[in-house]
């Protein structure tokens, strides 16, 4: 197995993931993770070695992910079944419909959000980055990643808050 093949088969599901929270969509998050391959592939030999592999692969995510908003509006779609916690692990219809309700208004709030907050959040939170990481993937200090994670977290309650009073209004 070459280099590539090997660095593909590593990544690709974290660098798939990523995207597809990014963004909600499938097919969408699909075409990105190719589309960041390809550019990591293409630009490989020009890795410095100045951050990790895995840093520096989810920093062509995000400049891709970013770089598909700027060409077309992303229509989000609601996760799938098996991207929503605990709702496919409960016999108690009552507890699977609060927690489908309760991931439907997590990802409207994520989908409303900056998209520098969306990424903030969900390396953080949901892909376990470090804020050394988070920095190096947004080009920029490690302290201002921390800062951005707070400021998104509280953006995210306000939102979170007023979507969750329009839907029980």
């Amino acid at each position: 197995m070459s280099t590539i093949e090997k660095l593909y088969q590593r990544y690709r599901v974290s660098i798939f993931r990523y995207l597809y929270r990014m963004g909600g969509d499938y097919h969408l998050a699909d075409e990105l993770t190719q589309e960041t391959f390809c550019r990591a592939f293409v630009s490989l030999k020009g890795f410095r070695g100045e951050s990790t592999l895995s840093t520096w692969l989810f920093g062509i995510a995000y400049y891709v992910y970013t770089g598909h908003l700027r060409g077309r509006p992303v229509e989000r779609n609601l996760p799938l079944k098996h991207d929503i916690p605990d709702a496919n692990n409960t016999n108690d219809p009552a507890r699977h419909l609060e927690v489908r309700e309760n991931w439907r208004l997590v990802r409207l709030t994520l989908d409303k959000l900056p998209v520098d907050y969306r990424t903030v959040i969900i390396l953080r939170e949901l892909e376990g980055l470090s804020f050394d990481e988070i920095g190096a993937i947004l080009d920029k200090s490690p302290a201002t990643a921390r800062v951005t994670l707070f400021r998104a977290k509280q953006k995210f309650l306000q939102l979170y808050k007023q979507l969750a009073g329009d839907d029980h209004d």
